[in-house]
């Protein structure tokens, strides 16, 4: 456990893209990637049907979501660790123009990209990062959203010990992030696939 009382990584490696790439290299198609756009992120666009703006999607896998969200309309940027995970999405999406893809630690898009975004999608990136760097992250999308800019997606609350991915209660996700947004959602999202129900919590935060 860290100073936090949340499960430390193992190691350093998972804050190198190597650690990610070998997994890429080894499964093809990782444990978190289902093969298309996550249920939840499709049920938020019908429901609200939030006019397009900038958004960026971190830790973006192949970019099943950044693609729904091109399609919709929207300025998809999808920023991965891993060399493998950007070259096969850019295979996969090709032909979606608004959908564009870069391999780069997140942490480092400070601060060239401060203030870029109207929207950032979550999925399964939060739990990926070294729990150590949790407050380091709720202040990166902080920093990389627009005044009055949305945080939206899904937190996995799974319920295991170590890592990762490393388990996000609602009390950890509030923890992190309650002291510099809005708070307008955080609920047991009822969409998601039959693996993870009951175990994603749909976050909609607003910088305040």
């Amino acid at each position: 456990m860290n100073q936090k009382g949340e499960p430390s990584a193992a190691g350093a490696d998972i804050n190198k893209p190597g650690y990610w790439n070998a997994i890429y290299t080894s499964q093809g198609n990782p444990r978190w990637d289902l093969g298309t756009f996550a249920p939840p992120l499709q049920r938020w666009l019908l429901d609200n049907q939030p006019r397009p703006g900038s958004v960026l999607v971190p830790g973006c896998g192949f970019g099943h979501d950044v693609r729904l969200l091109a399609e919709q309309g929207f300025e998809a940027t999808g920023v991965d660790f891993a060399p493998l995970a950007i070259e096969g999405a850019q295979k996969l999406h090709a032909m979606v123009p608004k959908a564009q893809f870069r391999q780069a630690d997140i942490f480092s898009l400070l601060p060239a990209q401060a203030a870029a975004f109207d929207f950032v999608y979550e999925y399964t990136c939060f739990v990926a990062v070294d729990p150590d760097r949790r407050d380091e992250y709720a202040r990166l999308i902080h920093g990389l959203l627009k005044p009055g800019g949305l945080l939206i997606g899904c937190f996995y609350n799974h319920g295991r010990p170590g890592g990762p991915p490393f388990d996000a209660t609602r009390e950890i996700v509030l923890k992190h992030f309650e002291p510099l947004f809005r708070v307008e959602k955080l609920e047991v999202s009822p969409h998601s696939i039959e693996r993870r129900k009951g175990h994603e919590l749909w976050a909609e935060f607003r910088k305040a």
